[in-house]
């Protein structure tokens, strides 16, 4: 089942509504219940508004992220805001010092319109007088402008914090890389975020009528900076492995003509979640185990295997890291890149190689942390 709604198609860049977004009604429309109906509509029309605008911020993401190459896969909006979808990271702090700060750009620029349009309809005087009555009298136009010039700026603000994964963390860590390597930067920026994660619930339970969003945010900031440091450590332990070292050639694979029921029996003892297809010894297109096991549910036993091949396939150098071949298998449509060299197939990448080698980092990092007598070296 679905958890999220296409709504719109912006520069090919799809924008969902997670379904737990109408609760965004709601919560637009509670404070301003007090004028009643209108007050209501009101509220749910201006919390509407402001997430097109949250929207547009993560749009300023998406499309520099597509200037530096990084395909965008949607745009997902959802309570507690939205999450442009990069399907690869910036390669050097340079880009993603850009990226991470085109977000806050686009609604300082979108709090200077509004202000603009609001001073033209209203004039200094009018902006100030609704500034002034917000929220102590019924809604009204001039309203509006005070609203999403506001709401505009405490986005800006709000998202320039230091705390990862927001993108005033994104800012500080591609800041930290000039100086520090990648990963070192990453856990400096994950400890900042962590104390502004405390320093939101503290907020939160010290000052009366503080939004109940604050503690969530606490938490998805506390948990998303880990989910970064992790993010960094497999990067590095990945840029230090040669493609070539884990391409088995010895994987099973299959022919375009191999019926499903046979493919079946292969997927019965090899636990690869996706499966080269040569013919004549050539790399064709690879098979993903679900789509074969999908196939063999609907068109029964007797179906070809070339029915669900996917043809186009990532090709990595035996000598590129796998950090390389991982940034390709992101990119592509299915998550498997092919290990050639002179036009020769040599194996493919999948995601249980790349957890194996994590595995045996792991494992190897713990065997050097010992001395001779299995004592624990500092």
């Amino acid at each position: 089942m679905k958890s999220s709604l296409r709504v719109a198609t912006v520069a090919g860049i799809d924008i969902k509504l997670h379904f737990s977004f109408v609760l965004v009604l709601g919560l637009g429309a509670w404070p301003w219940l007090v004028w009643g109906a209108r007050g209501a509509l009101f509220g749910a029309g201006m919390a509407l508004a402001i997430f097109a605008c949250i929207a547009l911020h993560e749009l300023g993401h998406s499309l520099v992220a597509r200037l530096y190459g990084i395909p965008v896969t949607d745009i997902t909006l959802t309570p507690i805001g939205g999450v442009a979808i990069l399907r690869d990271r910036p390669k050097t702090p340079t880009q993603e010092l850009l990226i991470a700060l085109a977000g806050p750009a686009v609604n300082v620029v979108l709090a200077a319109l509004f202000a603009g349009v609001g001073l033209l309809l209203e004039g200094p005087g009018g902006l100030e007088a609704a500034g002034r009555t917000l929220m102590r009298e019924a809604p009204q136009a001039e309203h509006i402008w005070v609203l999403l010039v506001s709401a505009n700026v405490m986005l800006a603000a709000f998202n320039m914090l230091p705390a990862l994964p927001m993108d005033g963390g994104r800012v500080l860590r591609a800041t930290l890389s000039y100086v520090f390597e990648p990963e070192r930067a990453t856990r400096i920026a994950a400890v900042v975020a962590r104390v502004v994660a405390a320093l939101f619930i503290a907020v939160w339970a010290l000052v009366p009528n503080m939004s109940p969003m604050l503690p969530l945010i606490a938490l998805v900031v506390f948990f998303g900076a880990g989910a970064e440091v992790r993010e960094a450590k497999v990067n590095r332990v990945l840029s230090m492995i040669r493609a070539g070292d884990v391409a088995t050639p010895y994987a099973p694979r299959f022919e375009p003509g191999t019926t499903l029921g046979q493919a079946l029996q292969t997927l019965m003892v090899s636990p690869l979640p996706v499966f080269a297809v040569e013919l004549g010894g050539r790399l064709v297109g690879v098979v993903r185990r679900e789509d074969v096991l999908q196939a063999a549910m609907s068109k029964g036993a007797w179906g070809f295997v070339s029915a669900v091949m996917v043809r186009e396939v990532p090709t990595v150098d035996p000598f590129d890291t796998l950090d390389d071949a991982r940034s390709k298998m992101q990119r592509g449509e299915v998550r498997a890149a092919a290990v050639m060299r002179g036009g020769v197939f040599l194996g493919v990448i999948t995601e249980l190689e790349l957890a194996q080698a994590m595995e045996v980092a792991e494992q190897l990092k713990s065997v050097q942390r010992r001395d001779s007598l299995g004592r624990e070296v500092p």
